[in-house]
C-alpha cells in the first residue's frame, strides 16, 4: 500500500515539476470547454417536436382546396372556442361556463365576476392614462362604471342607435364601448386623425346618427352639413381645455345637432349609480362596427361583428398561450395599436378580463416610437403594429457598430436558436448585447404582439428580424395574422417559436398556427393550386370569430412542412 501512495506521490511531483505557463492556459480551456459545455445543454424551452407539427390537418380534404387546418387546442371533432367561459361566483370547476359578451368583460373589471384561480369577489382590476410626458393617472373603476351609466342613458335616452367614435387610445373610447354593450347602441370605431372630408364619407356610409370626438378634432359645421343623419355630438375635453364653452353651436346648424360635453354631463349626473344595467335572459348586445383602412384617408371596408364573434376572439386569445404566460394581475399591458384595430382591442380586453393593470396612451399609431410610447412607464405586454416593430428593429440594428456588441448579439442568437430564451448572465453583465429602450425598467417587458395586416402595404418582418426583436426587447415575440372580418387574428406563431432562417430574408415570417376559434384552407387560383406534397391557396378562414361565418382574406397563403401558415 505504500508503495502506491509512493508511486502517485512521484506521479504527481513528475507532473507539476514540468507545469508552465502553457500548461496553465491548456487547464483553464479545457475547464472552460467543459463549463460551456455543461452550461450549453439546458432544455429548449418547448420541445422541438412540438414545433415541427403545430397545426392538425383534417384528414380529408376536397377537390380545389387543401386540407382544413386547425389549432390542436380544438381538433377535428370537436367545437370551435366560442367565447369566454364565464362562471357564475362559486361555480364548480368543472362548469364549462357561458360565452358571454362584453358586459361581462366590464363585470369581471368591476370585481362583480372574480377571477377563476385564486379570485376575490369585489376585487377590481386597475386602469391609467398617461397624460403628456409624466402625468400617470389611474382611474377609479366605480367612476368609469357611473360614467358608463351616464353616457349609456344620455345616448340612448336620445334615440341613439348608431353611434360613431371619433377618439384616440383613452379610457372615454372604452367606455363608449361598454356604454353601448349595455345599453343598446352599435359603436362604429372610426380611426383617429381622418381628413375632414374622409370622416364624413365614413360617417354616411356606416349610418351613423351620434358622434362621441375630441374637441376640437373635426369642424362642426362641416360635419353637420356633410352628414344630415347626425343628431348627437358629445365632445370629450382635455383637463387644459375646459375653461372654453364647448356647448356653442356655430351659426346656421340651429337645433339640428344636440351638442353635449361629456364631463359636464357626468359632473351633472354625479350622484348616478354604479349599478349596472341587468342583463336580461336571452338578450343580445349590439353589434361593434370597425372600419378597415390601409392607411388615413384611404376607402374603408365596413365590418359589422357581433359579440358572439368578439368574445370568441377574446377567448381564443387567452387559451393561445400556455398557463405560465398568459395575463395575470402582476402584468402591465399597453396597447401602441389603436382601439380601431380589432386585434389591439380584443387583447386590451384580454388585459381587463386578467385584471392586468391597463396603461392607456393616446400615442399610438402604426409607426409610432417604442420607446416614446413607454418613457414613463413600465410595461410587461405591449401590442403594436408591424410598422413599430421593423422601425424599432432598424432604429436598433443601425446602432450597433461594435465589435463586443455584435459578439453578445451572435451569443444570444445562437441560444434562441437552441431554442431558448436568453436569460441574464455573468457574461451579459460583463458585454450585454444591444437593448432598445422600453419603458423605465429597461428587462421588464416579457411579451410583444407584433400584427401583421393581411392585404395592405406592411413591411415585412422575416424569423431573423423576429429573433432579433427577442434580443432588442428581452421579451417573447408573437407574430399574428390579422384580416378585416376576423376579430382578434387569424392565426398568430407559438409564444416558444425561436426559430431562424424560416423562409427568405426581407419576407414575412410565418404567422405560426390558426387560433382555436376558427379554421383555416387554402383554395385554389389559377397560379397556386393544392397537391399531395403542398397546400397553397387563397386564405379562407371560417369560425365563430368570422364576420358572417367564412370569409376570404384575397391574400395567397400556404401551410409549410411544420403546418405553420405563411405567405406564397
Amino acid at each position: 500500500m505504500a508503495g502506491i501512495v509512493e508511486q502517485l506521490d512521484a506521479s504527481i511531483a513528475s507532473l507539476f515539476s514540468g507545469w508552465n505557463t502553457y500548461s496553465t492556459l491548456i487547464a483553464l480551456g479545457i475547464a472552460g470547454f467543459l463549463g460551456w459545455v455543461v452550461f450549453d445543454i439546458q432544455d429548449a424551452d418547448i420541445h422541438p417536436l412540438l414545433l415541427a407539427r403545430q397545426a392538425v390537418a383534417s384528414y380529408v380534404r376536397q377537390p380545389g382546396e387543401s386540407a382544413v387546418f386547425r389549432s390542436p387546442e380544438t381538433p377535428h371533432g370537436y367545437g370551435l372556442r366560442t367565447g369566454l367561459a364565464v362562471k357564475p361566483p362559486g361555480a364548480p370547476a368543472y362548469t364549462a361556463g357561458r360565452d358571454g359578451d362584453l358586459r361581462d368583460v366590464w363585470r369581471r373589471v368591476t370585481g362583480e365576476i372574480p377571477l377563476e384561480k385564486g379570485g376575490t369577489p369585489g376585487k377590481t382590476g386597475s386602469i391609467q392614462t398617461v397624460f403628456g410626458k409624466e402625468d400617470l393617472t389611474e382611474h377609479n373603476i366605480a367612476d368609469i362604471t357611473r360614467e358608463i351609466n351616464v353616457i349609456g342613458k344620455h345616448l340612448k335616452e336620445h334615440g341613439a342607435k348608431r353611434v360613431a367614435v371619433y377618439l384616440p387610445n383613452s379610457v372615454e373610447f372604452l367606455t363608449t364601448v361598454f356604454a353601448a354593450s349595455f345599453y343598446g347602441f352599435s359603436p362604429i370605431l372610426i380611426p383617429y386623425n381622418q381628413p375632414h372630408n374622409t370622416l364624413v364619407e365614413l360617417l354616411n356610409q356606416t349610418g351613423a346618427d351620434s358622434l362621441v370626438a375630441a374637441a376640437g378634432s373635426l369642424p362642426l359645421t362641416d360635419v353637420s352639413k356633410g352628414v344630415p343623419g347626425l343628431r348627437q355630438l358629445i365632445w370629450t375635453v382635455e383637463k387644459t381645455s375646459r375653461h372654453m364653452d364647448w356647448n356653442e353651436v356655430p351659426e346656421g346648424i340651429g337645433g339640428k345637432v344636440d351638442v353635449t360635453v361629456w364631463h359636464e354631463l357626468v359632473q351633472e349626473s354625479k350622484n348616478a349609480s354604479t349599478e349596472l344595467p341587468t342583463t336580461a335572459a336571452g338578450s343580445k348586445p349590439a353589434n361593434l362596427v370597425f372600419l378597415w383602412q390601409e392607411k388615413p384617408g384611404a376607402p374603408a371596408e365596413v365590418v359589422e361583428f357581433t359579440q358572439a364573434n368578439i368574445v370568441a376572439g377574446i377567448g381564443a386569445l387567452i387559451s393561445a398561450l400556455p398557463s405560465p404566460q398568459r395575463m395575470t394581475p402582476s402584468d402591465t399591458f399597453l396597447a401602441v395599436e389603436t382601439f380601431t384595430h380589432s386585434y389591439a382591442l380584443c387583447l386590451t380586453l384580454v388585459a381587463l378580463f386578467s385584471h392586468a393593470t391597463l396603461v392607456i396612451n393616446s400615442v399610438a399609431a402604426p409607426g409610432v416610437e417604442l420607446d416614446l410610447a413607454t418613457r414613463n412607464i413600465a410595461p410587461t405586454i405591449i401590442v403594436a403594429s408591424a410598422e413599430t416593430a421593423a422601425k424599432l428593429h432598424s432604429t436598433t440594428t443601425s446602432s450597433i457598430t461594435s465589435s463586443l456588441k455584435k459578439l453578445a448579439h451572435y451569443l444570444e442568437t445562437r441560444m434562441l436558436t437552441a431554442g431558448r430564451m436568453p436569460t441574464d448572465t455573468l457574461l451579459t453583465r460583463l458585454n450585454a448585447p444591444k437593448r432598445a429602450a422600453i419603458g423605465t425598467e429597461p428587462g421588464k417587458l416579457r411579451l410583444l404582439y407584433v400584427s401583421e395586416r393581411a392585404g395592405t402595404n406592411t413591411p415585412p418582418l422575416s424569423s431573423d428580424d423576429l429573433s432579433d426583436l427577442r434580443i432588442y426587447t428581452g421579451a417573447r415575440v408573437v407574430y399574428a395574422l390579422t384580416a378585416a372580418k376576423v376579430a382578434g387574428a387569424v392565426a398568430q406563431t407559438n409564444i416558444y417559436d425561436y426559430r431562424r432562417g424560416i423562409g427568405a430574408q426581407n419576407k414575412h415570417s410565418h404567422f405560426g398556427l390558426p387560433l382555436s376559434c376558427l379554421e383555416i384552407k387554402l383554395v385554389d387560383t389559377p397560379s397556386h393550386k393544392t397537391t399531395d406534397d403542398h397546400s397553397m391557396g387563397e386564405i379562407v378562414v371560417s369560425g365563430p370569430s368570422v364576420a358572417g361565418g367564412e370569409v376570404s382574406l384575397g391574400v395567397t397563403g400556404k401551410f409549410q412542412n411544420d403546418h405553420t401558415l405563411a405567405y406564397v
